[in-house]
């Protein structure tokens, strides 16, 4: 990754990353679809070094990861600090940005742990009511894992 231009801003601890990563609500994923950008925000979970989202299976997201694998996932969370002058606003956040490779999962047992994690985020204990009937009944729904390559924070104030 190119680095940072202000560098004091800038969050190297993983654990720190990871942590934000774990507590953000919605993530951004961006892929490229037909040459152009494509960003959409999405439900995700983090899990060691992979990031599980769902998605509909003739989605544009599941065709643009198959078309390229190479994404980017972005999760930030923050305020607002106001000025005087709207020049003299401000933002106070953190954020993470991954880098990866996006891999629809094929394999069934690893598409429910996916669906599991991200119903567990969400409904803390509820994952586990997701069953293999459970998919089966809605086959429309599939998992995207994305493997970790970079992972940069960002704060700011530093």
């Amino acid at each position: 990754m190119t680095g940072m231009r202000r560098k004091e801003k800038e969050i190297t601890d993983k654990v720190v990353q990871e942590e934000i990563l774990r507590q953000a609500e919605v993530g951004r994923l961006g892929t490229v679809v037909n040459g152009a950008p494509y960003v959409v925000p999405m439900n995700f979970c983090y899990v060691k070094d992979m990031i599980y989202l769902h998605s509909f299976r003739d989605g544009k997201k599941i065709r643009a990861v198959q078309s390229n694998p190479r994404v980017c996932f972005e999760v930030d969370e923050g305020e607002i600090i106001k000025g005087d002058a709207p020049c003299n606003y401000s933002w106070r956040y953190t954020s993470v940005i991954v880098n990866g490779v996006a891999t629809v999962v094929e394999d069934q047992d690893e598409r429910l742990r996916g669906l599991r994690l991200i119903g567990d985020k969400y409904s803390l204990g509820k994952g586990k009511m997701i069953t293999t009937e459970t998919m089966e009944k809605n086959k429309h729904l599939w998992i995207i894992r994305i493997d970790i390559d970079e992972m940069s924070g960002k704060k700011s104030p530093a």
